[in-house]
Order: C-alpha cells, then structure tokens, then sequence
C-alpha cells in the first residue's frame, strides 16, 4: 500500500553530502527510524481514507514502541503487537494517584504509584502464572503443508506506557501447541475492546506470516529485490511498479478463491479441468496467480506494517 526507503544514518553528515547528491536524494530528506516511516505511513493512510482498515499488526520492532502503539490509538484503530518478553504491564488496577500539593510551587498533575500499588511485571513474568486450562487451540490459516494450528491464552492487563500505567487492553500468548518451553511463546498487546474474540484477534496476530508470504512472492515471481538502480528515484519507480504487480495478483488469487471456495475447498484454486493447482505461480502461464490460500474471514481487515514498507 505505501512504501519507504530507509537511508541509514551515517549517509546524513557532512562527510556524506558528495554520496547523498550522487544517489539523487531530496535536499530536505532527513533520517528516520523505521518506526517513524512505519508512523508515517499510517497517518498518510488516515489522511487518504482510501483504505479502510481497522487492525495495525506488525513485529516487536514496531510493538516496543510505546509512541506507535500510541499513534494508532490515537486514530481509533486497533492493534496487536508482537512485543518483546520484557515488556511490562499490570494485571490490575495499579493505582496511581495525583500527590497533594503542597503549600508552595506548583500544583501537581502527574500520577504517582500509592502505597499499597502493585509492581508492574513483565508479559513473560505474567504468562507463566496462567493456567494450563486457558490455553486454547486455534487454526489460524492453512499452510503449503497444512493447517497452521497454534494454543493461545489472553488476559485483561493495563500497559505501562512511558513508565506511567496507559488503558486496559489484552495481553495475548502463542505458543505452537503442546510446547511448554517459554522461549518458543510470543506476547502480543492489543488496545482492542473486551468485545473482540479471541480467534479474530488470534489471526491478526499472525498475520506476519502472510507479510513474509507475500515478500516472498513479490521477490521470486515479481522482481521486487531484483534491480540494480543507484538513484532515489528510480528505488520508487522499481519498487512502486513491483507492489502494483503484487496487488494485482493478489486481488486475483482473493477472487479465484470466493469464487472457487464452494467447489474445491479453501485455499484451492483452480486448473484446466478443474484438477487442483500446485503452489506458487503457474509457470505455463505467470498471468494466472494460483495456490496461496486465502486468509480466513475476520470481523475487520488488518494493515500489518510489515507489508507496507521495503
């Protein structure tokens, strides 16, 4: 949907002014981080209103930042974040209370832990007091090699955002199913209401796995890695042409399985003959997109930020 090149930080001092006019890059450019770009992206999506969407999704590069999970609450979105296991919440209500002022400076508005508070702890800390009883299994998607099956387990917590106690949401847990080593779990927080169910919320969660699927295709089928350019430019004329590619074939394999679904079943596509089609593109004819199974239906589309940058 968008697109951004990241342009490491080194290239912006003085001693790489010669290397930056040779690349033809803009005079007003400046660095940023790809969470930033990734924030960039989101707010020209808001601004656009061309895509509907209600769930942001992406890896804990993108989850560890309290200022992005921030930004997409900001624009009443959704998200569920992979983030890492140190990150820390509470499981209750922390308690934090505006300090009486005192006689004389200035009155006090910042929230400050009581004394009978909780301690926040970390996802990791808090996932290994849940009880094996409420981790249930769910089909996420279905796989080249079959169904993608993993167990969850989520629980209202309040994130500690800043170092200061943020909103309710959910604390959610993966792990591949009948696992019990904790460094095989990943924790996701989630702003999402109490109302949303956990299999939706589930299959936003791995939606990574569509991003890399489909990184995969752009680069093997579409040539998306495969230029040799040195100008700013000429990145955006190659990578724009290569997703337009990507989300022409993409709406055609989302066609060819609502239509096919009833016949074949989900994830197939058809063939001359009607014979089921192998994985991949179709090397007889690379107009027609076949194999990749469909994402299952969800109460709301989701924009991973994985997908959206290069």
């Amino acid at each position: 949907m968008d697109r951004r090149l990241y342009v490491p930080e080194k290239w912006f001092g003085l001693e790489s002014e010669a290397r930056r006019k040779w690349a033809s890059l803009p005079g007003d450019l400046r660095f940023r981080t790809k969470i930033e770009m990734g924030a960039e992206m989101l707010e020209r999506a808001k601004s656009r209103a061309h895509l509907p969407y209600q769930w942001v999704t992406g890896d804990a590069l993108y989850g560890d930042s309290h200022d992005l999970r921030q930004a997409v609450e900001e624009q009443d979105k959704w998200y569920c974040f992979e983030v890492s296991s140190t990150a820390e919440v509470w499981s209750r209500e922390p308690n934090w209370q505006v300090p009486e002022s005192g006689k004389v400076g200035r009155p006090r508005t910042r929230k400050l832990p009581s004394a009978d508070s909780p301690a926040a702890m970390t996802v990791a800390e808090l996932t290994a007091t849940l009880p094996e009883a409420e981790w249930i299994r769910h089909r996420v998607t279905e796989g080249s090699k079959g169904p993608r099956e993993y167990e969850f387990c989520r629980v209202r917590v309040i994130e500690k955002r800043h170092k200061q106690p943020g909103s309710w949401g959910w604390m959610m847990v993966r792990r591949p199913v009948g696992c019990r080593d904790p460094k095989e779990f990943k924790h996701y927080l989630s702003n999402a209401p109490e109302t949303v169910a956990l299999p939706e919320m589930a299959w936003v969660g791995c939606l990574r796995w569509t991003i890399e699927q489909d990184f995969e295709l752009a680069k093997g089928e579409l040539g998306l890695d495969h230029y040799e350019v040195t100008k700013y430019r000429g990145w955006h004329h190659h990578v724009t042409l290569a997703m337009l590619a990507l989300a022409f074939l993409k709406s055609v394999q989302q066609r060819w399985g609502e239509k096919w679904h009833g016949r074949l079943g989900a994830g197939s596509t058809p063939t001359p003959g009607d014979r089921p089609a192998s994985r991949g593109v179709d090397t007889g004819a690379h107009h027609r997109l076949v194999g990749a199974s469909a994402a299952p239906k969800a109460g709301g589309s989701g924009l991973p930020l994985g997908a959206m940058a290069a």
